[in-house]
């Protein structure tokens, strides 16, 4: 019988907050222990622990004696290539400020993690302290006298050098937020994926870490009986620690060990595996949310087992249909625990100036979904045919919001993350209406900042926006994917490009940062949609409608629409129609992740890798805004189609209809919010009028009003309800 569940999370992720799968299973299993005899419950984040393991005194010190001889062959060899001089010098640097970067990385993390103030005045200006090149490159660039405010950003920079050390010269498939990704992208034959486990990074320091590890762990599941592993796998870089971490399990614990492995990775390139060596390291995959499959086990249900009836945990997890009713309740109304994490250990990371980088990395948010599933589910190159796309159901947002901000203003943290594949817009403003009704009440606790992904759809109107903001949204995020008329339509996005150019007026209007995500490559995308696109955005830029974006080659997935639609005998290609391309898959079948698929003329879109992020690059630091798109590509391309004036157009556009609904007249059925601040009485005059002040978006607002009006105003207006 199960007596603990331990939840983990692999490295290695991104660093400012945990991964939140681990905050639904830790809620999840804490909500059936009494029923199912589950006497201990924890979640641990290794993928931090490990980070602050790897980044101590200790671990650098231990990197440089395994590293040194290495490091001088690779600076040998480099020197003897022309260009590689630069590399050979600063490979020597590492090894020569050594005992600068042992003294140094305690404090360069707690820097990071907001402590050691006092060392930030040191750490900017101490010739003795280490230099890396990219520590070099900001320093050199940097046009003002630097400050005591600038150490996260250069103590950032220091981690990434280090970093850089570790991938050059000591195990080329590290990463910060990711390991072996490489080699476990796609990949069809599980032996490859095995060869990682081998890598130095693995044996030298993941293992023995796990080892003190799993002391903890047997401490804290003191009583007997077996104990549940639960490791998620949200991202291919996470799948070599998961492994790692599954072996070194099976080792400490033996057969007390059961241990299942789920998480985003698993769902999309793990149903349909094939390979008998992965149950050599685990016992079961979670498929979907996980909360049905695993109150399935827990009753017993033999129905899940596959062929192996002995096993003592089925070999797949599903939600059986007599439990879909109870998984949904449970989706719909959980609210993630986050009591096992301290949140003063992650670093709040600043590599870049630009602010909406700026806003995820620096900064510890609790992370959480308005609604399981995506509302519109139907973008063609997204997998429409698993649950976490597929199944939409809605959070009790007041449950939610209460939870969160409790938990929130425990771990002082005062930020929430929403990572719904798109927030739905009314349980948005619920959300934000219930975080200010939160703040009244509670004027210590104050207003909770929030921002997550969203659709760019007409919904979002400029009242809805400021509404947002008001209630502590600060930015969104959204794909825009192919960014032209035609690239809308390709990819079924539901929106065109006038709606997109008025929800980004809107947002930014309200305060609201944006962040768009971009796809080239799609499979019928032509060289003229292309440009088309690269002129789209770069008008989207220059208007400021957007602060960042991230342009993604496009991967066909055995689970997306448009793979459906070829099963069923589209996008075949066609000798009478030479315009007609070719989906076809052109990978063999393996015996081990099978979601991702290559198809014919696939790799002629990577052409298109360098010039589109460097013009994307340029564009976000406000760079070449007025340049002519063709000229970020070293290769004959058609002139755009896009009108010079298409977004400005679309701008003027959006004004009219916004000052429209703002001039139209109240309606005394509809409910209103004030989003301004207290007027204040000025003074009364003749006409029995009276004159107020008060201020909207920074703004100084003057106004008079007749003896009805003013009595409201002269009201405690913050007494009034958030909705009236």
């Amino acid at each position: 019988m199960i007596r603990s569940a331990i939840i983990l999370q692999p490295p290695l992720v991104q660093l400012n907050g945990p991964y939140p799968s681990g905050a639904y299973l830790a809620s999840f299993f804490k909500g059936i222990s009494s029923s199912q005899g589950i006497h201990a419950v924890k979640w641990i984040d290794t993928s931090n622990l490990f980070f602050r393991h790897l980044f101590s005194a200790s671990g650098i010190s231990r990197l440089f004696n395994l590293s040194r001889e290495n490091a001088l062959l690779a600076a040998e060899k480099a020197e003897k290539s022309l260009d590689g001089i630069e590399t050979a010098r600063q490979i020597r640097r590492y090894l020569s400020l050594e005992s600068a970067w042992i003294s140094w990385i305690d404090a360069i993390v707690s820097i990071l993690c907001g402590g050691d103030r006092e060392l930030c005045h040191s750490f900017i200006r101490s010739p003795h302290a280490p230099r890396g090149a990219r520590m070099d490159a900001f320093l050199t660039n940097i046009e003002e006298e630097l400050t005591a405010d600038d150490a996260r950003l250069l103590a950032t920079l220091a981690i990434e050098d280090l970093a850089d050390y570790i991938t050059n010269v000591y195990d080329n498939e590290f990463s910060l937020i990711r390991y072996a990704e490489s080699i476990a992208a796609s990949v069809h034959n599980f032996s490859y994926v095995e060869s990682a486990l081998d890598r130095p990074l693995i044996q030298d320091f993941f293992l023995p870490f796990l080892e003190s590890l799993w002391n903890e762990v047997s401490a804290f599941c003191h009583t007997e009986g077996e104990i549940l592993f639960c490791i998620s796998v949200p991202f291919p870089g996470c799948l070599a620690g998961a492994l790692s971490m599954a072996r070194s399990i099976k080792k400490y614990f033996g057969n007390r060990s059961r241990i299942c492995m789920g998480g985003g990775y698993v769902n999309t390139e793990l149903r349909n595996t094939t390979t008998e060596r992965l149950w050599t390291y685990i016992d079961s995959l979670s498929f979907d949310r996980g909360f049905g499959g695993y109150l399935a086990y827990f009753r017993g249900m033999g129905a899940l087992r596959d062929s192996q009836p002995a096993a003592p945990l089925p070999l797949r997890m599903y939600c059986p249909p007599e439990l879909q009713a109870e998984e949904n309740v449970i989706t719909s109304t959980i609210v993630p625990d986050y009591s096992d994490i301290d949140f003063a250990l992650y670093p709040r990371l600043a590599d870049t100036p630009n602010p909406m980088h700026r806003m995820w990395s620096d900064g510890a948010w609790i992370k959480a979904y308005l609604a399981h599933g995506c509302y519109w589910h139907r973008c063609s190159f997204c997998d429409v045919s698993l649950d976490y796309i597929r199944q939409y159901l809605l959070a009790n947002i007041e449950t939610l919001y209460s939870g969160l901000r409790t938990q929130a203003l425990s771990a002082k943290v005062r930020g929430i993350h929403l990572v719904d594949e798109a927030g739905p817009p009314r349980a948005l403003r619920d959300f934000a209406l219930a975080n200010v009704r939160a703040s009244r009440a509670d004027p210590k606790g104050g207003l909770l900042s929030f921002w997550g992904n969203i659709r760019f759809e007409k919904t979002f109107t400029r009242d809805l926006a400021e509404l947002l903001a008001f209630g502590g949204l600060t930015g969104v995020s959204g794909g825009i994917e192919i960014a032209s008329p035609e690239g809308f339509k390709a990819v079924d996005k539901g929106i065109d490009l006038e709606n997109l150019v008025s929800v980004c007026a809107a947002f930014k209007e309200a305060g609201v940062l944006v962040h768009s995500y971009l796809i080239y490559g799609y499979w019928n995308e032509s060289e003229q949609d292309v440009i088309d696109s690269a002129e789209v955005m770069r008008q989207i830029f220059a208007t400021g409608l957007v602060d960042s974006a991230f342009w993604h080659k496009f991967v066909l997935t055995r689970h997306s629409r448009v793979y459906q639609e070829w099963q069923g005998g589209m996008h075949r290609g066609s000798s009478e129609n030479p315009l007609a391309r070719d989906l076809s898959p052109i990978d063999e079948k393996g015996d081990f992740a099978d979601n991702d698929l290559r198809f014919v003329g696939e790799e002629e879109s990577s052409r298109y890798t360098i010039p589109l992020e460097s013009a994307l690059q340029a564009w976000m630091h406000g760079e070449s805004l007025d340049d002519p798109v063709k000229k970020w590509f070293p290769y004959s391309m058609p002139s755009p189609r896009i009108a010079k004036d298409l977004i400005e157009s679309y701008i003027i556009s959006y004004g009219k209809s916004r000052d429209k609904e703002r001039n139209a007249s109240f309606d005394a059925n509809a409910t209103y919010c004030w989003t301004a601040s207290r007027p204040i009485k000025m003074r009364a005059e003749s006409g029995d009028k009276t004159t107020f002040v008060w201020y909207y978006l920074g703004e100084e607002i003057i106004e008079s009003f007749d003896s009805t009006v003013s009595e409201m105003f002269s009201a405690a207006l913050y007494s009034i309800p958030v909705d009236s």
